[in-house]
């Protein structure tokens, strides 16, 4: 308990530190009572972080397996129940509505509970930029340093020594910060210049690299990327959801060379082979509307596609990603992108799992003694795999049964709370607001319990619902 404590103080100090950057902006812009704001909240925070960080110093810090789920609880859970309060205070709202928002730009899912951004100003807008690229740091290290070595949802920990040393927690945890953070920062900061090398403006391309590295999809203006018109920016930013999608593993393997590594690992060619595909569909959908050439509608298509597989949710042109069946659109915002990377849903290794498990039931029917290896590139899926894949799906779609029924006591229909659902379980909020059905309500207009369970929903998705009950594990905090 010591050691997530103490890592938890090290979280919050650079949630202290964050906040300094929108006070500087609002500062910057003129927007002082923002700015006091968010400096009055970083600095308390600032105060408490470094009296937790000393006053556990030279004691043991252990992390032992139930800590490490605890600690993946807290560090999803608390964060956005502090980054509620300045944005309550700076846009005038209440705290219920802040909450939604800080936990949608925490978690990456990009719904906005407002509707303008005139509340929020530069230096709220800055935020939540902010916050879904912290969102999208602490996804890939939870997973690669507490998650898949433990092996909870039927995750793997092979390969994971390219991040960190899977021997030691703390040294797991300190070397796997390390190495996502440079990756994730070079990434981040090179989209960014490209973007401005597009032509966006340089307030709206840092904003646009936050929220597209770490698949969010707040966009910064009041409208949607087709405001910009830009061709180049749509390119570079349909890349960049490609590539936080894919594995952080599997771009480690191209960097340094790993070619037989970097072939094994199928999952990311499947996440992109299907945001191709689902791209050209979209592509055939925009063409019989009828707006636009052949070339608008295919670029269009392939930025949608990369949007709905990544679940960043940025739209080509408005209801863009609603041109497609709703199911279809469901199935593969509820697959999501890749094991270790900062896409939502329940990935493709699971669903590769459950397709492997299904045809050798099949198999064994006509041959009932054959023994055979199953293998999903480098993966090998056995009994005690498939049980955590089958124990994961489970969990998951009971999370999203239970968030469907909730929401469909204020929504209009089931198809509304369910869209809802699973827009806040595969982090894509923006899915819902594709323009469906005309009388759905907009996030704006939700009661207070629909935007808890739909912030409740999005951080479950972010922590794979498991680690949860096995942070609460009655057996293990009674002994």
């Amino acid at each position: 308990m010591i050691g997530a404590v103490h890592i938890l103080s090290q979280v919050l100090g650079g949630l202290a530190f964050a906040l300094l950057l929108p006070a500087a902006v609002g500062l910057a812009t003129g927007e002082t009572a923002a700015a006091e704001a968010y400096l009055a909240v970083g600095g308390l925070v600032g105060f408490v972080a470094g009296a937790m960080f000393f006053a556990l110093q030279g004691r043991r810090r252990r992390l032992d397996r139930v800590a490490g789920f605890l600690l993946v609880v807290l560090v999803w859970v608390v964060p956005p129940l502090i980054a509620a309060v300045p944005i309550a205070r700076a846009a005038g709202v209440d705290y219920v509505t802040a909450l939604f928002e800080a936990v949608s730009g925490y978690t990456t899912t990009g719904a906005t509970a407002f509707e303008t951004l005139r509340p929020l100003g530069f230096s709220g807008t800055f935020f939540r930029a902010e916050l879904q690229w912290l969102g999208g740091l602490m996804t890939p290290i939870t997973l690669a340093t507490v998650l898949a070595p433990s092996g909870i949802g039927g995750m793997v920990s092979s390969n994971l020594a390219l991040i960190a040393s899977p021997d030691d927690p703390f040294g797991r945890l300190l070397g796997g910060v390390r190495r996502v953070l440079a990756a994730y920062g070079a990434t981040t900061i090179l989209c960014g210049l490209l973007l401005l090398a597009s032509g966006i403006r340089p307030f709206d391309a840092v904003c646009l690299a936050l929220a597209t590295v770490s698949t969010g999809g707040f966009v910064p203006i009041d409208g949607s990327l087709a405001d910009y018109d830009n061709p180049f920016a749509e390119v570079v930013i349909a890349v960049f959801m490609l590539v936080g999608a894919t594995s952080i593993l599997w771009h480690r393997m191209i960097v340094e060379g790993r070619w037989q590594l970097v072939r094994l690992h199928r999952e990311s060619y499947f996440v992109i082979g299907v945001a191709v595909l689902a791209g050209l569909a979209y592509a055939a959908a925009f063409l019989r509307t009828g707006e636009g050439g052949a070339g608008t509608a295919i670029l269009d298509g392939l930025f949608a596609g990369a949007s709905l597989v990544s679940t960043t949710g940025f739209e080509p042109r408005p209801g863009g990603l609603g041109a497609l069946p709703v199911t279809l659109v469901l199935l593969l915002a509820l697959i999501g992108g890749g094991t270790i990377s900062t896409a939502g849903g329940i990935k493709y290794y699971r669903v590769g799992g459950t397709l492997v498990q299904s045809l050798d039931e099949m198999r064994r029917l006509v041959y009932p003694h054959a023994v055979r290896r199953h293998r999903f590139g480098t993966v090998t899926y056995d009994l005690d795999l498939m049980k955590g894949l089958w124990s994961h799906l489970a969990a998951a779609f009971a999370v999203i049964a239970i968030a469907a029924l909730l929401l469909a006591l204020s929504l209009p229909d089931f198809e509304a709370s369910l869209v809802a659902a699973v827009s806040a379980f595969s982090n894509i909020g923006p899915l819902y607001a594709a323009g469906w059905q005309p009388h759905w309500p907009a996030y704006p207009d939700f009661d207070a319990l629909s935007k808890l369970v739909m912030a409740a929903t999005m951080i479950l998705g972010r922590i794979e619902v498991l680690a949860l009950f096995a942070a609460f594990n009655l057996a293990y905090w009674r002994s």
